[in-house]
């Protein structure tokens, strides 16, 4: 039942890892993010709650763009882990997916055993 609590701290580590790839101003979320995740892990309450503070920001986000529902949405904490939860699910599923296709393409190569590749493209 722990680990479940730990999840949406889990999805905010991986997605501002992604995001901090490309954008160095989330970089520093992402320490952040791994201490919510590690105490949640752990049984604390999260020391410096990462995932409210997340909450919140993405609310306000919401609400000044005139989402009035949405944010109100996202403002209470049991939706947005719910939230948090399915989209690390969906993720999770997704990228195992991928990594299935990729290796079935790489392994059932249209230039296995060429010299040289041309893919059909089109019909």
């Amino acid at each position: 039942m722990v680990f479940f609590l730990c999840i949406p701290c889990l999805a905010l580590f991986l997605y501002f890892a992604i995001v901090g790839i490309f954008v160095p101003r989330y970089r520093l979320y992402i320490k952040e993010a791994w201490k919510c995740f590690m105490d949640k892990l752990k049984g604390k309450k999260c020391s410096i709650s990462f995932d409210n503070k997340a909450r919140l920001a993405l609310a306000n986000w919401f609400a000044k763009r005139n989402m009035n529902k949405t944010a109100r949405f996202f403002y209470k904490k049991r939706n947005f882990d719910i939230t948090l939860i399915i989209a690390i699910i969906v993720f999770t599923i997704v990228s195992t997916w991928l990594f299935f296709l990729l290796i079935k393409f790489l392994i059932h190569s249209p230039c296995a055993g060429k010299d040289t590749c041309t893919i059909p493209v089109g019909s």
